[in-house]
């Protein structure tokens, strides 16, 4: 992001964050038998997670970099992709190693580092750092989009035809990565480009057109839920349907609305302090704190380490088993990640 922030897409992020690690937290510790409403909760946050992450990285793509020349912003972009990749390295391996106390060996390894194996609840990095490097490949055309909804959208519809493809003979893992395939689980980046092109086009056109933003939103999802009722069964995820990538449309538009108006609650005036704050700085480093959640929950997960087994009385009585108790232990995750991040950033030398 450059110094031009978007404080309300910083809590969109945020909120995002926030679901993702609940939902993470739901998946390796909750109890389906025991609270059915887990199933439910991790299905809705699945549905809406991860393309409203690719429509804030379009967001965040055109503030950042394609209101400035391709030579001023080259070797940000190309950070910014290795450094999800990277990511994705640390987080793939630790799954491997933690999470199922797999030995620590070059095999492991390499196949990680080469893309041959995508780990479980790693496989979304890759998708963010092809999309940054795709944004350098096509930063022309894409620049030209930036102030044209009407292409990004017909540009989104083109993409929306590759949820068609014959995916069972797709079974390279790079091809994978790119298109989909039924061989491993993966994010495809072309089947989730809408969010990520109309989220290019959509902070130079955010004001005056919002309510035809929220219109077609409302659309997509409309046509996602009648395809998902003519089927009757939740739409396939992995490879995704067209039915799953239209479904969280009208998701992400009313979460995008909740935080424009959460950012503009004014600070409280006793000391000047924002509430927002936590959550704006976990959309602002919304990757330390997705790697940081995944290594404390694969360690958790591969230990058998659980902070609450029995009900008890109080707030910190309360399972992780449960959604509520989950709940509870996301925030306490959370806050720990964020004090950590707080104790490195306290020890740098102050600028004069």
């Amino acid at each position: 992001m450059s110094e031009r922030r978007d404080k309300s897409l910083d809590v969109f992020k945020g909120l995002l964050v926030a679901a993702m690690v609940y939902c993470h937290i739901l998946q390796f510790f909750g109890e389906t038998f025991l609270f059915p409403a887990v199933v439910p909760l991790q299905n809705a946050i699945n549905l809406l997670v991860f393309p409203s992450f690719v429509f804030a990285f379009g967001c965040s793509v055109s503030i950042a970099y394609l209101t400035k020349p391709f030579t001023e912003v080259w070797g940000r972009m190309l950070k910014a992709a290795l450094r999800a990749l990277g990511a994705f390295y640390l987080s793939g391996i630790a799954f491997r190693v933690l999470r199922e106390n797999k030995p620590f060996a070059s095999r492991t390894v390499m196949n990680i580092l080469l893309l041959q194996d995508i780990p479980g609840w790693s496989e979304f990095l890759p998708a963010f750092a092809l999309y940054g490097l795709l944004s350098m490949a096509l930063f022309v055309p894409l620049r030209r989009l930036r102030t044209r909804p009407i292409w990004a959208a017909g540009v989104g519809a083109v993409c929306l035809l590759s949820c068609f493809l014959p995916y069972e003979h797709i079974q390279s893992t790079y091809l994978g990565l790119l298109i989909g395939t039924r061989s491993h689980i993966t994010f495809p980046v072309l089947q989730y480009a809408p969010y990520f092109v109309l989220g290019i086009a959509f902070p130079s056109r955010a004001k005056k057109q919002s309510w035809i933003w929220v219109a077609c939103a409302a659309l997509c999802t409309a046509a996602g839920a009648l395809i998902a009722w003519r089927q009757g069964a939740i739409p396939e995820r992995f490879p995704p349907s067209l039915a799953w990538v239209a479904l969280p449309a009208a998701g992400t538009a009313a979460l995008l609305l909740l935080a424009k108006a959460l950012s503009k609650i004014p600070p409280i005036k006793r000391g000047r302090v924002d509430p927002l704050v936590p959550i704006e700085g976990m959309g602002r480093n919304s990757l330390y704190y997705l790697l940081a959640s995944n290594l404390v929950l694969f360690t958790c997960a591969g230990r058998n380490i659980l902070p609450q087994l029995k009900r008890g009385g109080g707030l910190w009585g309360q399972p992780i088993q449960s959604p509520f108790g989950a709940l509870c232990w996301t925030v306490v995750l959370l806050l720990a990640c964020g004090f950590c991040a707080w104790l490195v950033s306290s020890r740098r030398p102050s600028k004069k």
